[in-house]
């Protein structure tokens, strides 16, 4: 049927034509379409073009005379190598090597070409952050701290803090230093701090500022004890960055000359951490199988035929290598998405599953449950490497011990099995841990098990172990207890877990839950792996702890573990540290370069890296203490009274001195504000160490210029979490400014400090970094190579002579290629690292039992929920907390931290949150960007642009604060029931009894630049319930703020050089640090970090504090009319093709109009209308 439209295109004939369309002041502008339409008469218009010699300084544009290999390093954990181009000395574009099919190692195994090409935009853009105008071009030292030096120091009372701006650093100035000058200064800090702090005086003073007597106990009387250093993100450079660590542990020579005690007593600083600190680490992990974490090679995943994606966006957040889920998909595999969004991952999904935020673990304990029920599970995997057949006592509800039960008991634990001689289990561990029990179903009686019981090597001993009963046995003193295996534990624990009570409490859909629970079943029993994906949309709430547990199960039911294309992967914090680990076989790896003794250096540089002697003075420490208020988790309970939460293991100290390099550390701070407002002031000196100008170098006492990657003056080396490549380079273009190498930075405070004390000391500090400052790195990076279980062999002269690829370049000496975590264990029956040797689905440690997390249980947030703050939904009676009494009612953060209510779903369903009831309505959801790594390429414009959609290079709205704004991400209804229209300038909110710093006011000036305010952008991809902010952009300062006011242009740009990415606040205006008892326990054993060997307790990035930037709920009113100038709509909310805001057009567009359709039912559209 003929149609009737007036004469305006159709879509089809818009895309067709070519249409060429320009937005202006007066709208949208039109011409005939005829003027776009090809002349016949004209074959090849370019054949007769006329003067086109303009052409060639296009084409010039990126002409080179050289080319230099480096390696992208930032916190994404890829490391890819990039081919910078140059001309006369200067990068002109970058570009990928595909030669990645060219890494190979001792053996002759080479890595297949499928990695190439191996780059993303924030590779292809890094030279316009080397040569941009914010970089850090010189040293600074800010004018109040060198005014305090110059005076001599004096103690910070309330008034000399004011007098020096030590209590508002922010609105200080930097002053030009030379380098010699500014280590002088740095020097000069640290004997006095040290000095202050040290003895019975310096602990005195530390307990009249009001420091627990906890924290000024293990100091031991060393002022040292009170330096803090970062070495951010360190394995991107496991020389320059790690280093820190070495200058920290050099520091027991301070404390030796100040103190005059030998290396018996001596103390050096604490070592903060990397991925616990961004709350990317996923603390459940240790729990289940005592490793630090699980990652693969990302190649593994073309292996998985079922890939869950559990709160993990693999799509923008593994840019270089997300092909491989692709390939997964290409290969017959499923994908399937948890996330409460509907994101880039869901596109790709054979079906997404919408969940409320942080309750992940209860929809895993509904699969689990399912699949019990089912009889879904690997029986042999279960008896033979979990510990759901191991009994647990009832009364105590701690596993049954061998010698409990069984007089005259002695251990069958050989010597020269895998505990000891592979893992590295000591005597005195085992004795401490003891061996387990279990109902053995050929003898019907129970029988004791070792940790190397497992596998093939338990049937071998002719075990059957029996999965469920209960059984009355006698202990050796008589006495007669209950026990059950815990799979008869698990079966009453998961009556709360019914798929309806979890359908209500995700809001995932019923069926869906059904169906995953089934899929995972029927691809395991076809033989097809299964792999699941957690990342920081789990690890950033509060009880990811029991999220990554709980996903666990369904692995443990199956046996997807150790093998190609199985396993829970952790992509948020990684395991990195451990690729350069040590053994009593090989030496001591990564911890010979950060921990050699300084009183026993190696000074040959011919000897071997085994020959290096160990010993850590320093101590680890986490971040989040300092974020925390400087202090640990006391709380003053009703009925416990005064009770400290953290573990001696992890115990801090008072922060005096801080240190770090490569990490923007305060803009990446929850709770940002209120460290600048009522944490920083406390602390006498602070170093940054960057590339650009943060705000971590405005708020800071020095900022030290780095060197990029792209201008290392000597060798750096580094690996990956996902790829088996190791990296060793230098840069190719000589530093554009008076930056240096942070080896050679750190090197040098070491010998300033031995020149500040004199005498001894001077050659002492100077040994510290001997090969550096004598221009032999390579002595440092051999020795690493010639210890470290995945480097053991190789040569550094050969690698650079490429003789296992590109130079510089070769594969890690992995057992399996691609690298599966767990290979050992299911197929050559080795224990896991835990206690019992087993894949854990409970915790019977003390502080798991008190904390009512002994079974894993879903537990709503300490803030972010509409229902009771951290209530365990359980009526299991194996679960038994302690309370201390805190009422129902308690609202401060620490007293939610750590209460302890149980009660079932039905129960929890009727309870109210305060917040919630005082209008905090919104779940706040921060993922990361493709743009920025953390806040890293903040300040690239190309980036900004494209971060958000109000990218504009003109700026015309002047009130931008650069060429991007950042945004937060609202659900359209949600957004107009607020009286909020699309792109309209918004205020964030969180409880104000501490956000955005405890104390605020109002009528602070300063309350004013910490308030959060960013634009709102429309998005019907989230819940109503929830918005999202990306974490980590540039965040707004004092300085920024003035600038922003004050300049003509708008532009949130101050004098200094830093360019900040909103007008007010930051995602860290709403966020705060919290402190997860269970992730302070002095008692979980677990694999170490670095070194083949076992530890109870703390240890930094493995088991700490994981800070949680997620847990949080937010109010959302509105600041400003987002149109142009602030008044009205912002206009390209007006053209009725926004999401939430649809025109009829667009509605029928969307719905599959204009193409295809019947031409009669598509409305008359004018070209006006686009």
């Amino acid at each position: 049927m003929k149609s009737n439209r007036l004469s305006g295109p159709s879509r089809r004939e818009f895309i067709e034509t070519g249409v060429v369309l320009a937005a202006g002041a007066s709208g949208i502008l039109s011409w005939p379409l005829q003027s776009l339409a090809a002349r016949p008469d004209v074959g090849n218009p370019l054949a007769g073009y006329p003067a086109r010699g303009w052409e060639k300084i296009y084409r010039d544009q990126y002409a080179y005379d050289g080319t230099f290999s480096w390696v992208c390093s930032p916190n994404d954990t890829h490391a890819c190598r990039v081919l910078a181009y140059t001309r006369n000395g200067v990068i002109v574009r970058m570009g990928a090597q595909y030669d990645m099919d060219k890494y190979a190692d001792l053996y002759g195994n080479k890595a297949t070409a499928n990695w190439n090409p191996r780059q993303c935009a924030k590779g292809y853009t890094f030279h316009r952050l080397v040569y941009g105008p914010y970089r850090l071009k010189h040293p600074i030292i800010r004018k109040g701290w060198k005014q305090w030096a110059d005076d001599g120091f004096p103690a910070l009372t309330p008034e000399v803090k004011t007098k020096y701006k030590f209590d508002s650093r922010g609105t200080d100035v930097h002053l030009k230093i030379d380098w010699d000058s500014a280590l002088k200064y740095i020097a000069k800090g640290y004997v006095a701090i040290g000095k202050r702090y040290s003895g019975e005086t310096g602990a005195k003073l530390l307990r009249e500022q009001g420091y627990p007597e906890e924290m000024i106990q293990p100091m031991e009387g060393a002022g040292t004890r009170t330096f803090k250093m970062r070495g951010g993100m360190g394995l991107l450079g496991v020389l320059g960055k790690y280093g820190m660590y070495r200058l920290n542990n050099s520091m027991a020579l301070l404390d030796s000359a100040i103190r005059k005690v030998g290396p018996d007593k001596a103390k050096a600083g604490r070592n903060w951490s990397n991925y616990t600190w961004h709350g990317d680490q996923t603390p459940g992990q240790p729990w289940v199988h005592g490793l630090q974490n699980s990652d693969c090679d990302f190649n593994d995943l073309r292996f998985s035929k079922l890939i869950i994606m559990d709160g993990k966006n693999l799509v923008e957040n593994k840019l270089p290598d997300s092909h491989w889920f692709i390939e997964c998909m290409e290969r017959g595999g499923r994908i399937v998405v948890i996330a409460p969004e509907y994101g880039a991952p869901s596109t790709k999904a054979d079906y997404w599953i919408p969940i409320r935020p942080a309750t992940d673990a209860a929809l895993w304990l509904g699969i689990t449950r399912i699949m019990m029920d089912h009889a879904w599970y690997d029986e042999s995997f279960v008896k033979g490497f979990t510990d759901f057949p191991l009994l647990v006592r009832t009364d105590t509800l701690v596993r049954l011990r061998a010698e409990e039960i069984f007089p005259g008991y002695a251990s069958s634990l050989a010597k020269d099995g895998p505990s000891m001689k592979v893992q590295g289990l000591t005597a005195e561990q085992h004795k401490r841990l003891g061996d387990r029990v279990v109902w053995d179903a050929k003898t019907n009686k129970p029988v004791a098990i070792t940790r190397d019981d497992v596998g093939k090597r338990m049937l071998s001993k002719g075990i059957d172990p029996t999965m469920s009963g209960t059984w009355k046995v006698k202990l050796v003193d008589g006495t007669e207890v209950e026990v059950m295996t815990l799979w008869s534990m698990y079966q009453i624990h998961l009556k709360d877990y019914d798929v309806d009570s979890v359908a209500e409490i995700t809001h995932c859909p019923k069926q869906l839950i059904e169906q995953l629970a089934k899929d995972i079943w029927d691809v395991t029993k076809a033989g097809g792996p299964v792999s699941i994906h957690q990342g920081e949309g789990i690890n950033h709430w509060f009880h990811a702890t029991e999220a990554n547990r709980a996903a666990l199960l369904p692995m443990l039911l199956t046996g997807n573990l150790g093998k190609p294309g199985a396993g829970v992967h952790g992509w948020a914090g990684n395991y990195k540290a451990a690729l350069f680990q040590g053994s009593a076989v090989t030496g001591p790896g990564f911890k010979g370069w950060v921990a050699e003794d300084p009183f026993e250096l190696n000074l040959d540089e011919k000897a071997p890296g085994k020959a290096v002697h160990v010993h850590g003075y320093a101590k680890d420490e986490e971040p989040a203490y300092w974020n925390h208020g400087d202090r640990p988790l006391i709380v003053n309970t009703p009925k416990d009274g005064r009770k400290v939460f953290t573990g001696n293991t992890h115990m801090p100290t008072p922060t005096k001195a801080l240190h770090f390099t490569n990490v923007n550390l305060f803009n990446n701070a929850k709770h940002a504000y209120d460290m600048f407002k009522n944490v920083n002031p406390n602390i006498e000196m602070i170093i940054a160490q960057d590339i650009v100008m943060t705000s971590s170098v405005q708020y800071s006492d020095f900022g030290l210029p780095a060197n990029s990657w792209v201008e290392f003056e000597d060798l750096e080396v580094t690996a990956s979490c996902s790829n088996p490549f190791l990296q060793i380079w230098k840069g190719g273009i000589k530093p554009v400014f008076d930056s240096r190498d942070d080896l050679w930075i750190l090197a040098n405070v070491a010998k300033a400090v031995g020149e500040e004390l004199g005498g001894e000391w001077k050659q002492k500090f100077y040994n510290c970094f001997k090969f550096e400052h004598e221009g032999k790195r390579r002595v440092y990076l051999q020795r690493l190579l010639d210890t470290c279980t995945t480097t053991i062999g190789y040569k550094l002269d050969d690698i650079m002579a490429g003789k296992y690829g590109p130079p510089g370049s070769a594969l890690m000496l992995f057992r399996t290629y691609p690298r599966i975590p767990f290979w050992e264990q299911v197929h050559d029956d080795e224990p896991f690292h835990t206690d019992t040797g087993r894949l854990h689905a409970y915790a019977d440690i003390p502080e798991a039992l008190e904390y009512g997390e002994n079974f894993i249980v879903h537990r709503e947030g300490t803030e972010a929920t509409p229902y009771l703050p951290n209530v365990i939904v359980s009526s299991n009676p194996y679960i038994r907390p302690n309370d201390y009494g805190i009422s129902p009612e308690a609202e401060h953060w620490d007293e939610r931290t750590v209460r302890n209510i149980k009660m079932p779903w039905r129960q929890v369903k009727q309870t109210k949150n305060f917040l919630w009831e005082k209008g905090f309505k919104f779940y706040a959801l921060t993922p990361k960007t493709r743009h920025r790594v953390h806040s890293s390429w903040s300040n690239v414009d190309w980036h900004n642009i494209w971060d958000s959609s109000f990218g504009d290079p003109h700026r015309m709205d002047k009130r931008a604060p650069y060429v991007g704004e950042h945004q937060m991400h609202i659900n359209p209804q949600a957004a107009k029931d607020l009286g909020i229209n699309n792109g309209d300038f918004v205020y964030v909110d969180a409880n104000p009894a501490d956000r955005p710093y405890v104390g605020a006011k109002p009528n602070d000036p300063f309350y004013k630049v910490a308030r959060l305010m960013l634009r709102a952008v429309y998005n019907p991809a989230y819940p109503y319930s929830c918005i999202m902010i990306k974490h980590a952009p540039y965040i707004a300062t004092e300085k920024s703020v003035k600038a922003h006011e004050t300049r003509a242009d708008g532009r949130a740009l101050s004098d200094d050089g830093y360019q900040a990415n909103l007008r007010y606040g930051s995602q860290q205006s709403v966020t705060r640090n919290w402190h997860m008892p269970m992730h302070q326990t002095d008692t979980l054993f677990h694999k170490a970090k670095a070194f083949m060997a076992f530890i109870f307790g703390g240890e930094a990035d493995n088991h700490a504090i994981n800070t949680v930037p997620k847990e949080t709920l937010v109010r959302v009113v509105k600041a400003e009319d987002g149109g142009l100038g602030g008044k009205g709509i912002w206009l390209p909310a007006t053209g009725g093709m926004s999401p939430g805001e649809e025109s009829d057009m667009m509605k029928r567009y969307l719905a599959g109009g204009f193409v295809g359709a019947d031409q009669s039912a598509t409305p008359p559209v004018k070209i006006e209308d686009f």
